[in-house]
């Protein structure tokens, strides 16, 4: 018997059961006391602008709660140009004559590759006090009161309504996608992220007075040194804040098999709270050639800032450039960060928490780059859709995950996998 036969006769199988029942009509009032909904719902709708896309979703009514893991995480294993060498249309396409020796391809042979890829985590106290920007799971008790879990207890990832979704081209009636997704999901994802195709989100955030530490331990010039280590002097109780993309080794972006996540060329980084002096000084400097990243500073308010506060404030934005940032790097291994929170962030009682779930979170594989809703189904507003580049793709929803300078530079340190320490660096 072949397979789709045996399929059939299955699937017939569970449906001709031996049980007999009297169907009898529902009268039009016991039928308005009824309401409820399908287990499983088919939703088809059409790309806004791109008129010969069509969708076709089948969406599962379920709620799942899981701590999973794999040991490693590979899709999308085929040859694949980075750099070509004759043909720079070619670069990100796939090369099925290559044989993996050609000059140019990409160094990770996978579109996606994680090792200790997990779902969910084991509380674990001492981390949730080590490294307290990133946010945990919230728990309440029966009142809605913020409680703490359970040293040892299983944080599982939730999901809700999980989809599978074909992306069809009406022209040519050819799939050029599936993807497999949640309706909305919460909790910590984790990882050793060696290449990722996908999209990612990082923000940086911490108090001036960490800048100066970072450049201690960076070579540069001694004008770039100097302003640097004065920066806690000049933007007295200031904020530093950046956005960390997925980056090559030289800062421009690069979403296809990427190892690195940092501020891509020509971002900026913001500090908050600068005085009149120091937005002065900083753009002079890098306007004569001083500073080797250039600057602008934009007045915020007529007061508050520099000497008994009387100072105008300030924003002072600096770029980065070919991954550094007055002599500071700014980019690092995507694998500095082994877990990662999805879903809506709240700050309670000074400490970060996952209180909801968000949506968009899917993984995809498509034979051309084709946009994918982010919102919830039916939803097709096209500032809710990402765009998915050929191959295997993985959208992280994780614009709330924050980290300050020390965990950018020392990387983050995965949440607790396993009950038993196998020293892999997963208890």
């Amino acid at each position: 018997m072949d397979t789709s036969t045996l399929l059939a006769t299955s699937f017939l199988a569970i449906f001709t059961t031996s049980a007999v029942a009297e169907l009898k009509a529902i009268s039009d009032e016991g039928l308005s006391e009824i309401s409820g909904q399908a287990y499983v719902s088919i939703d088809q709708t059409n790309h806004p602008t791109e008129t010969n896309v069509e969708y076709t979703r089948v969406n599962v009514g379920m709620q799942v709660e899981t701590l999973t893991r794999a040991d490693k995480l590979e899709l999308g294993t085929y040859h694949r140009w980075e750099h070509h060498p004759t043909n720079p249309s070619l670069n990100g396409t796939a090369c099925h004559t290559c044989n993996g020796t050609e000059v140019g391809l990409e160094k990770v042979g996978s579109d996606i590759l994680a090792e200790d890829f997990t779902l969910g985590y084991i509380h674990n106290e001492e981390y949730a006090n080590r490294y307290k920007s990133v946010p945990m799971v919230a728990k309440y008790n029966q009142y809605g009161q913020l409680i703490k879990h359970d040293e040892g207890e299983i944080v599982p990832f939730e999901i809700n309504d999980p989809f599978i979704e074909f992306a069809r081209d009406k022209d040519t009636n050819d799939v050029i996608g599936v993807r497999i997704g949640f309706g909305d999901a919460k909790g910590i994802l984790s990882g050793n992220i060696l290449g990722l195709t996908g999209a990612i989100d990082v923000n940086i955030r911490d108090g001036v007075e960490e800048l100066s530490e970072a450049r201690k331990k960076q070579d540069g010039n001694i004008i770039e040194s100097a302003l640097t280590l004065l920066t806690p002097l000049l933007v007295a109780g200031g904020d530093l804040s950046a956005q960390a993309v997925l980056v090559d080794e030289n800062g421009n972006p690069d979403a296809i098999r990427s190892s690195n996540i940092g501020m891509a060329n020509g971002t900026e980084f913001t500090i908050a709270g600068a005085d009149f002096l120091a937005a002065t000084a900083v753009p002079i400097l890098s306007d004569v050639g001083l500073l080797s990243s250039d600057s602008r500073a934009e007045r915020v308010s007529w007061a508050g800032c520099g000497l008994f506060n009387l100072s105008p404030c300030y924003k002072i934005y600096v770029q980065s450039e070919d991954c550094a940032m007055l002599g500071i790097p700014t980019c690092f291994p995507l694998n500095n960060f082994q877990s990662l929170p999805i879903g809506k962030v709240k700050e309670i009682n000074g400490r970060q928490y996952i209180t909801d779930t968000v949506s968009g979170v899917f993984m995809s594989f498509q034979t051309r780059d084709v946009d994918w809703s982010t919102g919830p189904a039916g939803k097709q507003a096209m500032n809710e859709f990402v765009r998915a580049t050929s191959g295997a793709f993985l959208n992280l929803p994780t614009g709330a995950v924050e980290v300050n300078l020390s965990e950018v530079y020392n990387g983050v340190q995965g949440v607790r996998r396993e009950y038993i320490d196998r020293g892999v660096g997963l208890f």
